[in-house]
C-alpha cells in the first residue's frame, strides 16, 4: 500500500505505515519468549468463535492493520509505552499485595520521584490502545483524546477501571497469569440524537480487567474511575461467569479441568490468593 492510499495516523494525520499491537509486544514476550510460539506448544486466537494459529509474537493476526505514522509508534508514544512496561511488570510480581490490599500504588510501581508524571505516561498509553481500537475499525477518536496526548494536563471523557476478575482464580495459576484478551467495543447511540460517541470496553491482562468507558456511566463495583488524577489505583472485582457455569461448560466440553473446578466447588468456591 503507498502513501497516497494510507489512512491517516490518528494522533497527528500522517500517512498510517505502522502497524500497533493489539496487546503490547512486551505482554507476549515476558510470558512465552521472543520465538517462535511453536516451541511453548503454539498459541491460539480466538474471534468471532473462529480460532487462528499465532506463529509468533510479531504475526499480524496480533495486530491491526496500519493505523498509525512510524513516527507516533516508535518515537512519541515510546514513554507511554515503557510506563505500561514497569506497570504491568510491577503488578504481577507484586500480586499478593495487591489482593491483600486491593489498590495499586503507582508511587510504588514507579517511585516517589518518577510517578508525578509515569502516571499521566501510564494514562496515555492506554488511550493509544483504545484510539488505536477506535480507528481499526474507523471509528473517529474523539477529539479531546488526540488533544491529552500533547498535554501535560487535561481534560477528557475517558474514565479507566481496574478490577480484579474473580473468574480467573478458577484457573490454574499459570494460564490466569498469563489471560490475555480484549472484549467487544460497545457504541452507545441515542434515539433522539442519533449517533454518538458513547463506548464502553475493555483489555483482561491476567487477573487484571482494564474497563475503558467514554461519555459513559461506570457501574458501581468495577474500581473508582481514573483519568491519572490519583497516586493510587482502587481496584474493583466482578465475576465473568460464576463456578458454576464453568462446572456445567467443563462437563459439556468433556474438558479436562473439570476436576479441579469440582474440587474448588467441594473446598468452598473461588479465592483470590
Amino acid at each position: 500500500m503507498d502513501e497516497t492510499t494510507n489512512k491517516p495516523c490518528w494522533i497527528c494525520g500522517a500517512p498510517s505505515d505502522s502497524r500497533e499491537h493489539i496487546f503490547k509486544k512486551s505482554d507476549f514476550v515476558r510470558r512465552y519468549g521472543n520465538l517462535p510460539f511453536k516451541h511453548i506448544g503454539g498459541m491460539l486466537h480466538f474471534k468471532n468463535r473462529k480460532c487462528r494459529n499465532v506463529p509468533s509474537p510479531k504475526s499480524k493476526i496480533a495486530s491491526y492493520d496500519p493505523i498509525i505514522c512510524s513516527n507516533c509508534n516508535n518515537n512519541k508514544s515510546q514513554p507511554w509505552d515503557r510506563a505500561y512496561e514497569i506497570f504491568e511488570k510491577w503488578i504481577f510480581a507484586n500480586s499478593q499485595l495487591i489482593f491483600d490490599n486491593r489498590f495499586i500504588p503507582l508511587e510504588l510501581v514507579y517511585d516517589d520521584e518518577t510517578y508525578t508524571y509515569q502516571c499521566p505516561n501510564l494514562y496515555k498509553y492506554f488511550v493509544k490502545a483504545f484510539g488505536c481500537r477506535l480507528a481499526s475499525i474507523d471509528f473517529p477518536v474523539p477529539k479531546d483524546l488526540v488533544s491529552l496526548l500533547d498535554e501535560e494536563y487535561f481534560q477528557t471523557g475517558l474514565r479507566l477501571c481496574f478490577s480484579i476478575n474473580r473468574t480467573t482464580f478458577a484457573m490454574l495459576p499459570n494460564d490466569r497469569d498469563n489471560l490475555l484478551g480484549v472484549g467487544d467495543l460497545y457504541r452507545i447511540d441515542s434515539k433522539s440524537k442519533g449517533v454518538m460517541e458513547r463506548y464502553s470496553w475493555f483489555i483482561d491482562i491476567g487477573w487484571l480487567r482494564i474497563w475503558f468507558f467514554y461519555l459513559d456511566e461506570v457501574p458501581c463495583g468495577l474500581g473508582a474511575h481514573w483519568t491519572s488524577d490519583s497516586a493510587c489505583l482502587y481496584l474493583g472485582e466482578f465475576e465473568s461467569a460464576t463456578l458454576d457455569e464453568l462446572i456445567e461448560g467443563a462437563k459439556n466440553e468433556n474438558a479436562p479441568i473439570l476436576a479441579h473446578l469440582e474440587n474448588l466447588k467441594q473446598n468452598g468456591g473461588i479465592k483470590i490468593k
